[in-house]
């Protein structure tokens, strides 16, 4: 029930893929939120959590999507747009400069590396 919940399926639907042993009935909404309340008040949440686990991860990792992860982070989580301006304002931003600073993660000695 709770990630039904969490991805955003109506408790009508949820209910009727619960059937009760005793009757052969499907659950009614009224009571699979009496009996079920905490897993479907805590689904969305969960997912939500999931979902910014993965991305977080993605974002700040190596891998093919970390640069796709990290552009949807700073739009999303940061309100950076590419024209300069913050993505709830109409009004340019001020100029700023930005320094990053890419260490090379790799261990000596390892793939890439000058001493390996």
């Amino acid at each position: 029930m709770e990630s039904a919940a969490g991805f955003g399926i109506p408790h009508e639907e949820i209910a009727r893929l619960i059937i009760n042993p005793q009757t052969g009935k499907t659950l009614d909404p009224k009571t699979l939120r009496k009996h079920f309340r905490n897993e479907l008040d805590t689904g969305a949440t969960k997912a939500n959590i999931a979902v910014a686990n993965s991305l977080f991860r993605a974002a700040t990792g190596t891998g093919k999507g970390a640069v796709t992860a990290a552009i949807w982070w700073t739009k999303a989580r940061m309100r950076w747009r590419g024209d300069g301006a913050e993505a709830d304002d109409d009004t340019p931003a001020e100029s700023k400069t930005f320094t990053f600073v890419v260490e090379d993660a790799r261990r000596p000695g390892g793939e890439g590396s000058s001493d390996g």
